[in-house]
């Protein structure tokens, strides 16, 4: 007879002191703490490969010319020097303000000074952005085929946030490592005081160029998260948008006003190009590309009716004190007062013009309701009016020079931009007649259906595509669901399709009472 097999012993307790859970060390962590040490963080860094190289090529093309010289009498800095400049001039484009300064002193004089460059070249801007969406998209579609599922809203915050920390890390770093020092070398060409006869007379003058690297530090992180969450969440907006009309008619204003708003910049920026180049200077051209944009955005502005102002504000000596406010200087005019300036300046009434047909174009071809119209008007002025706002430069120069004893102080500022308030009610009034005057006229030449209420159905031949399906929602706590419908096969849904199923089971979602409208398609197009 076979004895029996001696008892199992039981496991020992572990964790909480024998009450039986188990120890986890993260539990303990704050939600944020653990979202930035509990995540893989190469996807994130991997992203900013592409926007790092616009910088560093943007700041390539800017260096690699030499045949200048400086005042006629130095020649041009090193290529490496150069670069350095150049690179901290590239970080503008992320809200960094550019510093150039100098110092030195000698026999006869002494003294220092600074000047200070604040612009942002919308070019460089543009491609920083287009590269990190790119490198987002890519990103996101590996993540889905490595883990099957739709990120949920809190994991495309937890991703949205690594995103802005990486990006902060990166510009952190270009920031310390950017700038220059230089100190001029033999003069060009004979011209001039020899190296040692100037350093002797007027001192060892020292160059240098910097970014204000911790501005440009929390822009990369407010614009890298937003554009990291907008392209992580899509799938989550889509499933908010399905189940909630106002969700859906901010999100098909803000597709409308951002597709229409690259289309009018572009526009502006090519007619800017184009009256750039006619001026035939020398180098204007070229060096106008990475400010396109801002030129274009001051056009548009002008315009539309806002006011365009440049001015200069000077503080220097007098008799009675070392340091007193000058006389501040400066010219504005706009469309409908152009004080002494061309006629031809009207001309630029024929952007505003068009922009305005191609947003009505974009409200009527979509199908927007009265809501919905207000919403595009509403995105649309206010995604101008930040765009012109930031298309001005400002440059202040400081110094402090002695000549023989006698110390001189001198500050000045040049400002060049469109007026605050006239801009704003300048796109408020035109976002107004694009989006709410235009389409019905459109409707009625075009013989096409009117622009109605939310109840009206959508043409046959339009293809509205479906909601998110069943199995591709996502989930909070885990995987989605099975699906029946095979992945990327295109589907299209009328007005009497039922609506899908609720995230958190297989309930149908039900419509708010008196909503049976067709949803704009580009709302629901998924990633390929």
């Amino acid at each position: 007879m076979t004895p029996p097999p001696p008892p199992v012993p039981a496991p020992p307790a572990v964790g909480g002191w024998g009450a039986g859970r188990p120890y986890d060390p993260a539990a303990a962590r704050p939600a944020v703490l653990r979202g930035l040490t509990g995540e893989d963080w190469w996807p994130a860094f991997r992203v900013l490969i592409a926007p790092t190289a616009v910088l560093f090529l943007a700041a390539l093309i800017a260096a690699i010319p030499d045949d200048y010289t400086f005042f006629y009498l130095f020649k041009a800095p090193s290529f490496g020097k150069r670069f350095g400049g150049a690179l901290a001039l590239a970080l503008a484009a992320l809200g960094a303000p550019f510093e150039l300064g100098f110092s030195g002193g000698g026999r006869y004089s002494d003294g220092g000074g600074e000047v200070l460059v604040r612009a942002v070249p919308m070019t460089v801007t543009a491609l920083w952005l287009f590269a990190l969406w790119l490198g987002l998209r890519a990103g996101a579609r590996r993540r889905q085929v490595r883990t099957g599922e739709q990120p949920t809203r809190r994991q495309a915050a937890g991703e949205a946030l690594r995103t802005a920390v990486a990006a902060a890390a990166v510009t952190l770093l270009i920031g310390l490592v950017c700038g220059t020092t230089w100190r001029p070398g033999s003069p060009h060409g004979g011209v001039g005081f020899g190296e040692d006869d100037y350093s002797d007379r007027f001192g060892g003058v020292t160059y240098s160029a910097d970014a204000g690297w911790l501005q440009a530090v929390g822009w990369t992180a407010l614009l890298a998260g937003l554009l990291a969450f907008t392209v992580h969440g899509t799938d989550a907006l889509r499933w908010a948008a399905w189940r909630n009309r106002a969700v859906r008619g901010w999100a098909v204003a803000a597709l409308a006003a951002g597709r229409a708003l690259a289309m009018t910049v572009g526009l502006a920026a090519l007619v800017g190009f184009v009256l750039i180049s006619a001026q035939g200077e020398d180098g204007q051209a070229g060096a106008s590309l990475a400010v396109l944009p801002n030129v274009g955005l001051l056009l548009l502005g002008l315009g539309s009716g806002a006011t365009l102002s440049w001015t200069s504000g000077e503080s220097g000596p007098s008799s009675d004190s070392d340091r007193v406010s000058g006389a501040s200087g400066g010219d504005e005019f706009s469309l409908f007062d152009l004080h002494h300036e061309s006629a031809d300046w009207r001309w630029t009434g024929l952007l505003a013009l068009a922009a305005v047909a191609f947003l009505g174009w974009t409200a009527y071809r979509r199908r927007l309701d009265a809501a919905d119209r207000i919403r595009l008007a509403v995105v649309y002025a206010a995604g101008l009016s930040l765009l012109m706002a930031i298309a001005g430069a400002v440059l202040s120069t400081s110094s402090t020079t002695s000549y023989f004893g006698r110390q001189r102080e001198l500050d000045h500022e040049y400002a060049v931009g469109l007026v605050l308030a006239t801009l704003l009610a300048a796109n408020v009034i035109w976002a107004a007649v694009g989006a709410l005057a235009v389409p019905p006229l459109l409707a009625a030449a075009i013989g096409g259906r009117q622009v109605g209420p939310p109840g009206a159905a959508a043409p046959q031949d339009v293809p509205y595509q479906r909601a998110p399906s069943p199995g591709r929602v996502p989930q909070e706590g885990g995987a989605a669901p099975e699906s029946s419908v095979p992945s990327g096969v295109s589907e299209v849904i009328g007005s009497h399709e039922e609506p899908p199923a609720h995230p958190a089971g297989g309930v149908p979602a039900a419509r708010p009472p008196g909503e049976v409208g067709p949803v704009d398609p580009s709302v629901w197009r998924k990633q390929q």
